[in-house]
């Protein structure tokens, strides 16, 4: 009878047990919206620069599955999603390392902001991949969590790399030649002071370079690399052009040479 008792109460525990195990593998995670985001500024964007992207849309279109009108939407706010990518990552300098796809499928091992990780089904999601000498990384848009383990895919869309923050003058070049460009970024861009000179010569109060573009010439050599998103200017060695100092000896050697062509005449 003791026996029969025994054995009957471990029957009990065990189909409690594989009622439990049964109820926790039929619970749906998703890592993106059950769990605690990471960081939202991938979306929202920073305090100091206007680049929110349309979140709660793509997401409704998602549940759409209107995939195009998602990709549309991307293509209308890349420069606001580069510019907060690059908020993270400022070691990046080729929009090639950034990677916008649209995907399903089974994350594993996803981060979240509550210290845990999660697994679990994910659907319509735009997904940044970062593939750069500097940094690797892989991250849900919406939430910022990132992932320790790949993705499983089930669906995948390629949304395109980054925009284009990045503009060398080569030989002959000035602002003008990468005037369309520029102007497109100005929203999003931070101020770049660079020195514009006037028809004599003179330099122009310093304002946005938009206010001049086409009209003046600005004090910029061959290789230089303008960086909107950071607002500078770096020389073809990679270092950031102090202007004062350029206008400076720009100043000197042009004197020199002046000095030199009027020691010529009087000879």
């Amino acid at each position: 009878m003791k026996k029969s008792f025994f054995f009957a109460i471990l029957a009990i525990l065990a189909v409690t047990a594989l009622t439990f195990v049964a109820t926790s593998c039929d619970r749906k995670i998703n890592p993106v919206h059950d769990t605690t985001p990471v960081d939202t500024t991938f979306w929202s964007g920073t305090s100091d620069r206007d680049t929110r992207f349309p979140l709660d849309e793509f997401h409704r279109l998602g549940e759409l599955n209107d995939t195009v009108g998602q990709r549309a939407l991307v293509n209308q706010y890349r420069k606001h999603l580069t510019a907060n990518v690059i908020a993270h990552y400022p070691t990046i300098v080729n929009e090639g390392s950034i990677h916008f796809v649209l995907g399903s499928g089974f994350a594993t091992d996803v981060q979240s902001g509550d210290g845990k990780t999660y697994s679990g089904r994910f659907q319509n999601e735009l997904i940044i991949i970062i593939d750069d000498p500097t940094v690797k990384d892989t991250v849900f848009l919406a939430c910022g969590n990132g992932m320790l383990s790949p993705l499983d895919f089930s669906d995948i869309h390629d949304f395109g790399h980054a925009e284009r923050w990045r503009f060398t003058i080569l030989p002959g070049e000035g602002l003008a030649h990468h005037l369309p460009e520029l102007e497109a970024w100005a929203k999003v861009a931070g101020e770049l002071n660079i020195p514009i000179k006037d028809k004599t010569g003179k330099v122009v109060s310093q304002e946005t370079y938009l206010n001049y573009l086409g009209r003046y010439e600005s004090v910029l050599f061959p290789y230089d690399v303008i960086d909107v998103l950071n607002g500078k200017v770096y020389n073809q060695a990679g270092q950031e052009v102090n202007f004062e100092r350029r206008l400076a000896e720009t100043e000197k050697a042009n004197a020199k040479a002046k000095a030199k062509t009027t020691k010529k005449r009087r000879r």
